[in-house]
């Protein structure tokens, strides 16, 4: 939204506040966009399904009373959303309505169907049958997708025939580009962050940061903390929260795994510094997923010209991403063979992940700018 607004345009953001943080809705102003915050029911980080199902279903009335309220006098161009989730269709007809404007969907996630992949939700459940339906709306609404990758438009298509393919596209998540670091800064934050968490210069610092949940499969995760356990020069540094936090704390802290750092949060500022300070970044993705998911931390991890190995299904594009650009690692999530065999390569050539850097924040520059993002939507917005 800032780089549309640096391109001149008159932004408004509708996003929501849940309950658990205790503010009402309110609309404030940054940058010179104007950012309506509207109170919903619990959605992120909620176990309890019912409760979160609940929360999903009321979200589109709490959107329509608060945009009635708030920018009852405007009319819009142009009406960019996300899944997950996919509850908007009602906030979409809704502004179509109201100002016939042009839709563009940033299609973060395929639901239902990756909570049926694992387990979440079973294919005959009533409510699955909802969401299916939900989605179809959802699509037939928009004008245009934006999907996260090549196999998530390949995918998207083979399985809604009711779409052609001139209103699919790629448009992946992004990132302000605020330019590479110097040489010197790099260094510095690297010996900042190391010396901060008791971290030797000639470690192998292997970083994890994002969602601690089911979709991550994470039993993977414990696996290779496992198999690593008595190694001398290699540390582990988990950033996250979600649903196996605790679960993952314990076998850390009843295994008195040294090796391992975790925290439940840090700054963005910090966490960015910490990527500088790392040798690769992790990716995870749950073997029995049939979408082909694509993990945002991708992003932050190339922009900081980080390497990554990426443990996820076989049906995943991320790991043909970055070894089609030379900038990590593709492995099936649960092969500890072959993770092994990728820091054996590692260790004996470390200068191999000097060039992966460059082409990751190559890769980063060329596809995942929020001013990539902005010409792929204003290049597909006609209706």
């Amino acid at each position: 939204m800032d780089e549309f607004a640096a391109h001149g345009h008159e932004v408004y953001v509708v996003c929501s506040i849940e309950k658990r943080f205790g503010q009402a809705t309110n609309l404030t102003e940054a940058n010179g966009i104007k950012v309506l915050h509207v109170q919903t029911g619990n959605i992120t980080s909620n176990p309890n399904l019912i409760s979160k199902g609940l929360a999903l279903l009321q979200l589109q009335s709490a959107f329509i009373h608060a945009i009635e309220r708030y920018f009852n006098e405007l009319t819009f161009d142009l009406v960019i959303y996300s899944t997950p989730p996919i509850q908007y269709n009602r906030v979409i007809r809704f502004l179509k309505r109201k100002s016939d404007a042009a839709t563009f969907l940033l299609l973060k996630d395929i639901f239902p169907q990756n909570a049926i992949d694992i387990g979440l939700l079973s294919k005959w459940n009533p409510i699955a049958w909802h969401f299916r339906r939900q989605e179809k709306v959802t699509y037939k609404l928009s004008d245009r997708i934006g999907c996260m990758s090549p196999a998530n438009e390949k995918y998207l298509l083979a399985h809604n025939s009711f779409l052609i393919p001139g209103k699919v596209s790629v448009c992946p998540n992004s990132l302000k580009d605020r330019g590479a670091l110097t040489e010197h800064d790099r260094i510095r934050i690297r010996s900042e962050i190391r010396k901060k968490y008791s971290i030797k210069e000639s470690d192998l610092l292997l970083t994890y940061g994002g969602n601690l949940g089911v979709p991550q499969g994470l039993s993977f995760l414990l696996e290779i903390l496992k198999a690593y356990k008595d190694h001398q020069h290699l540390k582990f540094f988990i950033v996250g929260e979600g649903t196996w936090f605790d679960r993952i704390e314990k076998f850390i802290t009843d295994g008195n795994y040294r090796l391992v750092i975790i925290q439940k949060r840090v700054s963005p500022g910090e966490f960015k510094d910490i990527l500088v300070a790392s040798d690769i970044g992790l990716i995870f993705l749950n073997p029995r997923f049939t979408i082909p998911n694509f993990p945002s931390r991708l992003t932050s991890c190339i922009e900081t010209g980080l390497p990554v190995i990426a443990c996820t299904d076989d049906i995943s594009d991320v790991g043909d991403v970055i070894e089609e650009a030379g900038c990590g690692y593709k492995i099936i999530s649960g092969n500890m063979k072959q993770f092994d065999l990728v820091i054996h390569e590692i260790i004996e050539s470390p200068d191999s992940l000097k060039q992966k850097s460059v082409n990751a924040r190559a890769l980063f520059e060329s596809s995942y700018t929020t001013q990539v993002s902005y010409s792929v939507i204003m290049n597909n917005q006609t209706k």
